[in-house]
């Protein structure tokens, strides 16, 4: 931090008279005597100037009603999302010490505030409040406006102001960086009376600051891992067109093993080097802001090769598929990657007892031309596994296809499965699509979260595994199919059974042999060993130096519930890796809140609203009997944030 944007031994402190002398000398157009005031205050004293910015009250921009308000508001929900947990936890600090919070868009409105509340009625006074613009270039110097000018962190104080009446105000602001590219995305401000000034204002502001980012960066990353998940059948399916998966932002995240010569016959020049930039924010508050991010490639492509992927109804990426053109329609398809093929097994880590009896069951499971079930909580790494039985087995050199039947709609699932002919529904492909079982043709299917197949198309599924032959969407005449099935699950597929919510014959089929995955709690001996592998995949990666855990943080990390499995340690792993400059990572440099002991159970609420939702819950759950996929769809919420509340209020799933 650049000394002139604190305010400790400065002028405005010691000396407020000499700042509202050097502020009217600045009015009347005389010189300023040299180091009256700090320079990042004279400089942006002057840029009001030519701003003609009133020197007597900050001027905010029109007022703006309810509805108003939440229109301009809802571009920024991911940062509002991103701030809940800071701004709820400093919440406390803030009513002590008589100052408020705001969190404030790049071009300077406010978008939310919280603090003590006898302040946050006198901010009111000075249009401190959502809604408000408060860009220098209209409200004059203030520590909002000024940090998002100068893309740097100060502090502002009293009269150093630009505008007489907003003097009896001091402020700190943080400004707030996408942790992918470095372009700003708002700012953080602590305000209060100029009485309220602490040492400490700037510091919270920062802190806050850098949370976000770090709360922002998880969200990209698991936004990332989802947009993969939902797209890797596609990718691994063979064929002679390219396909490039881009995230919401335009950043390219994977492309198949077509993609470089479909685009070199094309002539279209893309860098197909995927790459995952999280930037080491905040180590240098007085760095300068970085260059705008280079054009997203996909404005290089025909707009009919791209089509958006949705979770949930929200697009959160793009899947342009680009056709070989004609001339080069015979060049025969390159073969899958070999290096990683020849992975299998030694891909997975881990050297716990209980892991590598696993993996020796794998091991013995993949050389027989049978059907395997995987059973396993969320994040184990059940298609890791998939894989490389996949890889190891007699289907080795087909390709390995992958489908989650969670979260699908039933209509969307059977046209992912079957595929469909052209003009066989409102919205089917032009020339028909080929599914997910027709792909894997001569390889591998794996369908993950398999109990979450509806009902009625079971038995439509189940003919495919009897007669190996398949009919497409629209179509009558059979299509013969040979593969393996790999499939694997989270529930008790004897009790989904049981409760006639899966087709015995069904599941007599998939379950030929089952292979239990164990839970990460279960091998706490191989937290160590995975944290350093994730740490060297992220190392040969992305390069820098070679990074390692510290005894501590090893420590800290064997504690942890793991409710969320290898996908979680990775998420943390990975986002430590990007935001930590240090070689060794201690528990400081994790990204979340500091974990639970091991056997520490949710805490239940005693919330009123919190206990009414609870019990919604708990009905939807006894009027569904059990079946999870029509609770989220009863209660009109995902899957996943269902699974979320029942972790919160302590509810087993069934």
């Amino acid at each position: 931090m650049h000394p002139d944007h604190l305010l400790k031994g400065s002028t405005a402190v010691e000396h407020p008279k000499r700042i509202a002398s050097a502020r009217e000398r600045l009015l009347s157009g005389a010189p300023l005597p040299d180091r009256t005031v700090r320079s990042v205050i004279e400089a942006s004293w002057q840029r009001c100037l030519s701003s003609r910015v009133d020197p007597q009250v900050a001027q905010h921009g029109q007022e703006f009603d309810e509805h108003q308000l939440q229109a301009l508001v809802r571009p920024h929900q991911e940062l509002i999302s991103a701030s809940d947990i800071i701004m709820r936890e400093a919440q406390s600090l803030l009513a002590e010490s008589g100052t408020i919070m705001h969190l404030v868009s790049p071009a300077g409105l406010i978008l939310r505030y919280e603090g003590d509340p006898a302040t946050l009625e006198l901010a009111r006074r000075v249009s401190l409040v959502p809604g408000a613009d408060w860009n220098e270039a209209v409200a004059g110097t203030n520590a909002i406006g000024t940090a998002l000018s100068t893309g740097r962190a100060l502090q502002v104080h009293a009269f150093e102001h630009f505008c007489e009446n907003i003097s009896r105000w001091t402020c700190s602001a943080a400004v707030i960086r996408d942790p992918f590219e470095g372009t700003l995305l708002g700012a953080v401000n602590i305000s209060g009376l100029k009485e309220t000034l602490h040492d400490y204002c700037l510091a919270l502001a920062l802190s806050g600051a850098r949370r976000i980012e770090g709360q922002l960066a998880q969200h990209k990353l698991a936004q990332r891992d989802l947009l993969i998940d939902l797209t890797i059948g596609r990718l691994g399916a063979p064929g002679n067109d390219a396909l490039l998966l881009f995230d919401r932002q335009g950043r390219l995240v994977r492309a198949n093993h077509q993609a470089e010569k479909v685009l070199a016959a094309r002539g279209i020049q893309i860098d197909l080097n995927p790459h995952n930039p999280l930037l080491n924010l905040g180590e240098d508050a007085d760095a300068p802001a970085p260059a705008a991010a280079a054009p997203s490639p996909l404005s290089r492509l025909d707009p009919s090769w791209i089509e958006p992927i949705l979770h949930q109804g929200e697009p959160i990426g793009f899947l342009a598929v680009i056709p070989m053109p004609v001339r080069s329609a015979r060049t025969p398809a390159s073969t899958s990657n070999k290096t990683e093929a020849a992975a299998g097994f030694a891909r997975l880590a881990g050297r716990s007892p209980q892991f590598l009896k696993t993996v020796e069951q794998a091991r013995r499971l993949a050389r027989a031309p049978i059907p395997v079930l995987l059973l396993g909580e969320t994040g184990v790494g059940k298609e890791l596994f998939a894989r490389a039985i996949h890889e190891e087995g007699p289907t080795h050199a087909g390709p390995f296809i992958a489908l989650n039947c969670g979260g699908l709609s039933r209509d969307l699932l059977a046209g992912e499965l079957f595929g469909h002919i052209e003009g066989s529904f409102t919205g089917a492909r032009r020339g028909g699509m080929t599914g997910k079982i027709e792909a894997a043709n001569g390889g591998t299917l794996f369908l993950d979260e398999i109990g979450e197949m509806p009902l009625d198309l079971q038995p439509m599924f189940l003919r495919v595994l009897q007669e190996m032959e398949i009919c497409r969407i629209g179509e009558t005449r059979p299509r013969k199919v040979n593969f393996r099935l790999i499939a694997a699950t989270n529930r008790n597929l004897n009790q989904e059974v049981a409760d006639g919510r899966f087709r015995m014959d069904l599941y007599y089929r998939v379950s030929s042999m089952i292979l239990t995955i164990p839970p990460l709690r279960e091998r706490r001996e191989d937290i160590a060993v995975l944290a350093a592998h994730i740490l060297a995949h992220l190392h040969d990666q992305h390069g820098g130096g070679k990074k390692h855990l510290s005894p501590t943080l090893v420590a800290r990390l064997t504690a942890r519930p793991w409710t969320g499995n290898i996908r979680e340690l990775t998420n943390l792993i990975t986002a430590a890796f990007f935001l930590s400059d240090r070689d060794e990572l201690g528990p400081d440099d994790l990204p979340d809140e500091p974990p639970q002991g091991v056997d520490t159970p949710p805490a239940p609420s005693q919330n009123p609203l919190d206990m009414a939702e609870k019990e919604v819950i708990m009905r939807a759950i006894q009027e569904q009997n059990g079946n999870l996929t029509r609770v989220a769809k009863q209660l009109d919420i995902a899957k996943s944030t269902l699974y979320a509340k029942l972790r919160k209020y302590g509810l087993q799933r069934p």
